[in-house]
């Protein structure tokens, strides 16, 4: 900095024109320049949950509280910080994509990128849950029980899991609902005793979990279409029919409001109840974008947020998405999201070049894509919330083999369920077996 003498009389003025003399002769070389960070490189590049990636650079600064790691978006587990090397954990439903140091708080934050993508490599591995010893309605522990055809999954009070079955007793519409908690089966309902149902189709529960809704398809023998079960102490009973209508064939709560939503198979309508009517709310389109006539549907499901509607078609073999609003409770943008309209096939890829067979029960991950049993392909697929299907679990052939996802065998899989662990859990419906996925460490 230049040095400038003046000879002025001492006083307030006359030191504050000091101060003003002595800034302005600071020319631009002479200015402190603050320290800005950047980014060199990290590794490593390709990892599974719980990798460590070290981040390097210079004047990243020392405290832990001012620094993020993200990769595509998902934030990383900062264990250690210097001036030039950040120590990150990877986390559970993180996927690849870009990675970014960001120092500081918002909007006042450096956010540095690397040129470098991350690989995550997931390695979901597969296990038998329950069941798998054949065909059967046995209680009891789980290292006894057997299962019957399960088809559908919902989740209870205390991670009590709810399992629809087709059961072995007449054919494939005899059907039971059966509850797995504590390492113990029992049996809460079968067709076999009650005239009100036969083709239990799907269940879901009230907020509270104290009212059970059941979709019965009555074009079988049973009476209900549509009914209700009420939590009595530790017990669902008291068993009533609400609508006396056939073609019901799934039934969701929203995760938000608590309204109750239906699928119709006729015209493919989604109806809501209302706790009195059966109110229409939207159909699904087929591929000109009228109305589908038929559309069989297996599934519905919301994101966490409760805006975004997922429908699977199984009859169809597609994937639907729409909008929802939180305070109309109304459904808009109803379209196509995966699948080609109305055709077969086994294909990963984005929109209609994405194939499938028979579509079944799907539900939304932490990672915010929407995960379905594939029936027909015996496979369990992941979509994006912008229509980009790969396959998470299985191989596209039958059989029953647990071990690394893209290893493992399913048979004819319709259940799919994220459980209160995070792992996802699928009724194996020709295995007679509930299977469960779940990321396992990154293989050597």
């Amino acid at each position: 900095m230049k040095t400038i003498n003046y000879i002025v009389k001492r006083g307030p003025i006359a030191v504050l024109f000091m101060i003003f003399i002595t800034f302005c002769a600071c020319s631009d070389d002479d200015q402190p320049q603050s320290q800005k960070a950047e980014v060199t490189d990290f590794s490593p590049v390709m990892g599974s949950r719980n990798t460590l990636l070290t981040l390097n650079g210079v004047n990243f600064g020392t405290d832990p509280n001012q620094v993020k790691v993200t990769i595509n978006g998902k934030e990383a587990l900062v264990k250690t910080v210097t001036n030039e090397v950040i120590t990150a954990e990877v986390q559970k439903g993180t996927s690849s994509g870009l990675v970014r140091v960001i120092l500081g708080e918002r909007p006042n934050a450096q956010i540095l990128i690397y040129d470098q993508s991350f690989t995550y490599v997931s390695n979901q591995v597969v296990s038998t849950y329950l069941g798998g010893k054949g065909s059967g309605e046995t209680d009891g522990d789980f290292s006894m029980a057997t299962l019957s055809k399960p088809r559908f999954l919902a989740w209870g009070k205390e991670n009590a899991l709810y399992i629809v079955e087709d059961g072995a007793s007449v054919a494939d519409d005899m059907a039971c609902i059966r509850v797995a908690k504590n390492n113990q089966l029992i049996t809460l309902l079968k067709a076999t005793e009650s005239p009100l149902v036969q083709r239990i189709r799907a269940i879901d529960f009230s907020l509270d979990k104290n009212t059970m809704y059941i979709a019965n398809d009555s074009n079988a023998d049973g009476i209900m279409g549509f009914g209700t079960m009420t939590n009595n102490g530790n017990k669902f009973e008291n068993l009533t029919s609400l609508w006396e209508q056939g073609g019901i064939t799934t039934v969701k709560v929203h995760p938000k409001t608590g309204a109750v939503f239906i699928g119709y198979h006729s015209g493919s309508w989604i109806y809501q109840y209302d706790g009195t009517d059966f109110i229409p709310k939207c159909q699904l389109p087929d591929a000109s974008g009228a109305a589908a006539s038929k559309g069989n549907i297996n599934g519905i499901a919301f994101d966490k947020s409760g805006t975004t509607a997922y429908f699977v078609s199984r009859k169809n073999h597609v994937i639907y998405k729409a909008n929802y609003d939180l305070v109309t409770g109304e459904f808009s943008d109803v379209k196509l999201l995966a699948g080609s309209f109305g055709v077969t096939g086994y294909a990963d890829g984005t929109g209609t070049s994405a194939k499938f067979n028979e579509p079944s029960q799907g539900d939304v991950g932490e990672d915010g894509n929407f995960y379905v049993a594939d029936r027909g392909n015996h496979c369990i697929r992941v979509i994006t919330p912008d229509g980009e299907v790969s396959t998470y679990a299985g191989q596209n052939k039958a059989g029953m083999t647990d071990g690394i996802a893209s290893q493992a065998e399913f048979n004819n899989p319709e259940g799919c369920q994220f459980g209160p662990d995070g792992a996802l859990y699928i009724a194996d419906y020709s295995n007679h077996a509930i299977r469960k996925v779940e990321d396992g460490p990154m293989q050597p």
